[in-house]
């Protein structure tokens, strides 16, 4: 009998789509109904939804960005054959911050214009992000992944998760400037980082798929 940890794929896809489903639900709930003096009043009303307008906003820009990371995860781990250990400690961890974002999408729509909020927001979005990444690059070099993927499925989706994660931090430049300039300069190495690996470094998965 064989002593090496694996899980079902199938079982770890449905407790993923759970997650992802509880998270996103659960962030809607901190867009409340507005109490107003006067129910009749339609001006009162728009003028109560207007002041929980971060609140609906951090809510759909939250959403989107939750579903985009559950496409992407799929689209990983349909290439994956079988997780072993360390893939499955990556998902789970993974699937904490993935809980955790709808505490931080509720702080961001409270708190819109405090950089603590951002600085709860933005870390924990790149987390996710460099996580999807990590996953993929581990199926590879454990040599896990679907018999059918072709070097160039591999190399196609690599390049896509590098850029991902280059994106994430030249889009993370306006925080990093109300924080320091300084963090300017590391947002955008490593997004020069990120876009070489994808264009360059990226070659060496073909020797490994």
């Amino acid at each position: 009998m064989s002593t090496h940890f694996h899980m079902h794929k199938a079982r770890l896809e449905t407790l993923v789509d759970g997650v992802f489903a509880i998270a996103m639900t659960i962030l809607v709930l901190e867009v409340k109904v507005p109490e107003i003096a006067d129910g009749r009043s339609t001006d009162a009303l728009l003028h109560a939804l207007a002041h929980h307008g971060y609140v609906i906003g951090a809510y759909f820009f939250s959403f989107a960005m939750l579903a985009l990371f559950w496409v992407w995860h799929h689209r990983l781990v349909e290439k994956i054959r079988e997780f072993d250990f360390p893939l499955l400690v990556c998902t789970l961890v993974f699937l904490a911050l993935v809980c955790f974002f709808p505490f931080a999408a509720a702080l961001l729509g409270r708190y819109p214009l405090n950089l603590g909020a951002l600085l709860v927001y933005v870390p924990l979005t790149g987390m996710i992000v460099l996580l999807q990444a990590l996953l993929f690059a581990l199926a590879v070099r454990r040599r896990l992944l679907v018999d059918s993927v072709s070097a160039d499925d591999v190399l196609a989706t690599q390049r896509r998760n590098f850029r991902g994660c280059a994106i994430f931090f030249f889009a993370s430049i306006p925080t990093a400037l109300r924080v320091h300039v300084a963090w300017i300069g590391v947002c955008v190495v490593l997004g020069v980082f990120f876009l070489w690996l994808a264009h360059a470094r990226v070659k060496h998965t073909q020797k490994a798929a």
